[in-house]
């Protein structure tokens, strides 16, 4: 399997919209599914030589990698390559139901919008002004709502006309933007406006492997509320503890058997769909100890994550908005038990042969590094806090919906200072 570059994929995606956008929706139907079906990535990259030249020479698909780069990307992954054109068709098919103004979208060389990802006039901008926002929610307590720009908006890439440009521009030179003072309301607003008057179209393009959705996220703030409140715990998923042990003597480390799972699982659902919320420690990084936790929101059925928070801080602040107690309790049993797993991690590193391990070069006793790291942190502080939240989670109650509610809508991109932005998924 090929691991995914993010840059280069989603590259690939801005590529393959703007494709669907010169050749129009109907001759999209008809050419892309011959390739769909034989996946002949060569053929479609050699029919499409002149038109691909054309998307990046004439500055219409801005992107973070080079042509060269994306093209030998989708050559080696195949996946890619189907996931891209099936999006590309169903963003086309469906554009008109995200703003009427797109609707000349569907027409054969409208090329009225530029296709960006990690380019400077339209996400750079954007990335501007999330801070300057972020900055200024900051001024009440101290604290930013957003940890990063993802939890404002997961949007890869967008469509954006020359007039979407020019006012995002605008409002990044504006005095009160560079002072700072730049609220969330003024951007979203300003956001939502450029997506109305068909000028804008942020999208959180995902891998697919099945029927592409397109939802349109934080439109329509009712529908948001409607669909947390529908979101409740259904409770923790089945777990076989983290078993096993380790010794210190006579300045060795040991480790001896172990066995069992680490990563824990708070089950819900969401409008009828099943999910969960994985909480899953990374116990080294570059050979050493690691605080990163990964809290991470899926559903059942979609190959694509619904998305991510980082770290048990900012885990443990969204918690806090909704019961400060158990976050309090959660923040305690996570620092008093990693302090214990980074002294007897470190011991085995220096002691246990763990450095030997992971510096060896072979793959094998790199994976073994991996997983007496992953044991160790299974017994000491992945145990423990499990204990706290199959406690709490186990029997939910009102209290308990509206902790996964909080999590969902911060992980989900769904809060109230949000973005607008439109997602393709299976």
């Amino acid at each position: 399997m090929v691991m995914v570059n993010t840059d280069e994929a989603e590259g690939a995606q801005a590529l393959f919209c703007y494709i669907a956008d010169y050749l129009g929706l109907k001759k999209t139907r008809s050419s892309f599914k011959p390739y769909y079906e034989s996946k002949d990535v060569d053929g479609f990259f050699e029919e499409y030589k002149k038109i691909i030249d054309e998307a990046f020479s004439s500055g219409r698909v801005d992107t973070s990698k080079p042509k060269r780069t994306i093209i030998s990307y989708i050559k080696k992954n195949k996946d890619w390559f189907l996931s891209s054109m099936q999006i590309a068709e169903e963003i086309l098919t469906q554009v008109d139901d995200i703003s009427g103004k797109f609707r000349k979208v569907k027409s054969p060389g409208w090329q009225n919008l530029f296709y960006a990802h990690g380019d400077d006039d339209v996400m750079k901008t954007i990335s501007e002004l999330f801070k300057s926002a972020n900055i200024q929610s900051a001024k009440m307590d101290g604290t930013k709502y957003f940890g990063d720009l993802n939890k404002w908006s997961p949007a890869d890439i967008y469509f954006a006309s020359q007039k979407a440009k020019n006012r995002l521009l605008r409002l990044k030179n504006h005095e009160q933007t560079k002072k700072n003072n730049l609220t969330f309301a003024i951007l979203n607003e300003t956001i939502g406006e450029l997506i109305e008057s068909g000028d804008l179209l942020p999208l959180s393009l995902k891998k697919v492997s099945g029927n592409v959705s397109i939802q349109k996220v934080n439109f329509d703030r009712k529908s948001e509320e409607t669909l947390l409140a529908k979101t409740e715990c259904t409770g923790i998923q089945k777990w076989e503890e983290m078993k096993g042990s380790y010794e210190f003597k006579n300045g060795k480390f040991k480790m001896n058997s172990y066995s069992g799972g680490r990563d824990i699982y708070i089950t819900l659902k969401s409008d009828k769909k099943n999910g969960r919320i994985q909480i899953r420690h990374t116990p080294a990084s570059g050979g050493k100890p690691s605080k990163g936790v990964k809290v991470i929101l899926s559903y059942r059925g979609s190959s694509a994550l619904g998305g991510q928070v980082v770290g048990i801080p900012l885990f443990t602040k969204i918690i806090e908005t909704v019961d400060p107690v158990f976050a309090t309790k959660l923040r305690s049993v996570w620092d008093g038990n990693y302090a214990k797993f980074a002294k007897d991690a470190n011991r085995y590193i220096i002691n246990g042969g763990g450095s030997k391990k992971y510096k060896s070069g072979d793959k094998k006793q790199k994976n073994k590094f991996n997983d007496d790291m992953g044991a160790i942190s299974g017994l000491t502080v992945m145990n423990p806090l499990r204990e706290e939240i199959d406690k709490y989670f186990k029997n939910p109650k009102e209290k308990q919906h509206n902790v996964v509610r909080a999590i969902f809508a911060y992980t989900a991109s769904r809060t109230e200072l949000s973005s607008p932005f439109v997602i393709a998924k299976d």
